[in-house]
Order: structure tokens, then C-alpha cells, then sequence
């Protein structure tokens, strides 16, 4: 449920950054044939849920080897981060090879700016500031109307997205649909069996059958 004047950040174990084209244009990114004749182009393997798993995994180690089990680390992760209204601390989660590095880094450590709250507060702000450098490589005149936010970690992280916001200094929505896979399946079975004349009129009859109204996340 993209337009083409939107772009798209799908942000779960890994992330993208897309957008839709009406015709071919080759750059410095991965093109894809879409629907209806359109193209994405697109930047993924950008860092996102797997390395934040690397920190989190990191901070659990010691109460996992003493056998003692932590209910539900995110919620005090997304509390923490959200307590921090700016850092110095700095944090590269590029733990895994992809468009923008191969190599993480903790950096600017002091006595006083090292703690959950900073840390992800960090992370954040670096996976923020990946995708506004991917946007930029793959719509170099920055005339996007607003961002579409997709996947688990986006619906599940309000100050994630805030963050990206800022950085980005556009206006959001988040998808209306938990599961963008299924909702995909069920439009082009709608056009495949001749329902629509097009993915796109499928996505549109579907929207209105389930009442999507797309809000925009402050």
C-alpha cells in the first residue's frame, strides 16, 4: 500500500528502504520488477532487529549463564531509550555486511553517557541516520511526500520511528496491516482471479472491504 510518491522503510530482523517507479531507472541500489508494470528500487540488509539482538544478547549474558531468566527485556529497552532525549555516545550496528559498512562500533564511551537508555538511544539514531543515506542513494532529490513504515520493529517501537522522523524531517504513517506478507498474497489473489483489473485496483478494493483509513503516527 505504497504510492509513488512515498517511501518505504520496512524495518524488522533486517530493513529496506524502497520506493516505486513508473519506469526503469538504474543506480547505485537493487532494481525489481514490481506489478503493473512498476519497479522498485531498493536498499536492503540494512542493520536493524539482528544487530539490536547482538546488544540485548550482550546484556542478558550473565543473568542466562546464572540461569535466571528475563521476562521481557524490550519493554525496559524501549523505556530506557525513550527516557534519553540526546547523547554523545555513539553506536555503528553494522555487525553484518551490507550497503553501509561490515564493521559495528561502540564509540565515544564516558563515565557518565553508558547505559541502556544511551545505548539504544544510539542505536537508534544510526539506524535513523542508514536510512535517510540509503533514501538519498535511491531518490537523490529527496522530493518524497512522507514515509510508510513497516514491519515488526516499527510497529512495536513508537521512539524508533520519532527518531527516523526527525532525521528525516517528513511526515509518517505506519502500514494498517500487522501482516503485510498475507495482506500481498490476498491482493494479487484478488487480481489473479479477475476480481481487479490491476494489483494496484486490488489493493484499493481490499482497503476499503477492511476499512483502512492509513492514519498518520505523530
Amino acid at each position: 500500500m505504497l504510492t509513488d510518491h512515498e517511501l518505504s522503510l520496512n524495518i524488522s530482523t533486517g530493513s529496506q528502504v524502497s520506493r516505486l517507479t513508473s519506469s526503469l531507472e538504474l543506480g547505485d541500489y537493487q532494481t525489481r520488477p514490481f506489478f503493473d508494470g512498476r519497479f522498485t528500487n531498493t536498499l536492503s540488509h540494512l542493520p536493524a532487529g539482528r544487530s539490536l539482538n547482538i546488544l540485548v544478547d550482550l546484556l542478558e549474558e550473565i543473568a542466562r549463564n546464572s540461569g535466571i531468566a528475563l521476562e521481557n527485556s524490550w519493554a525496559y529497552i524501549a523505556q530506557a531509550a525513550a527516557a534519553v532525549d540526546r547523547t554523545d555516545l555513539s553506536a555503528k550496528l553494522t555487525f553484518f555486511r551490507g550497503p553501509c559498512g561490515n564493521r559495528g562500533a561502540i564509540t565515544n564511551i564516558s563515565e557518565t553517557n553508558f547505559n541502556v537508555g544511551t545505548l539504544f538511544r544510539a542505536a537508534f539514531e544510526n539506524m535513523a541516520e542508514n536510512y535517510y543515506s540509503c533514501a538519498l542513494r535511491i531518490w537523490p532529490d529527496r522530493s518524497w511526500s512522507n514515509i510508510v513504515f513497516s514491519g515488526g520493529l516499527a510497529d512495536k517501537l513508537p521512539l524508533l520511528r520519532h527518531i527516523i522522523e526527525d532525521r528525516f524531517q517528513t511526515k509518517a504513517r505506519l502500514s494498517p496491516v500487522a501482516e503485510d506478507t498475507m495482506f500481498g498474497l490476498l491482493a494479487l489473489a484478488t487480481s489473479f482471479a479477475r476480481e481487479a483489473r490491476s494489483v494496484e485496483e486490488a489493493v484499493e478494493q481490499l482497503k476499503s472491504n477492511f476499512n483502512f483509513d492509513a492514519p498518520s503516527k505523530d
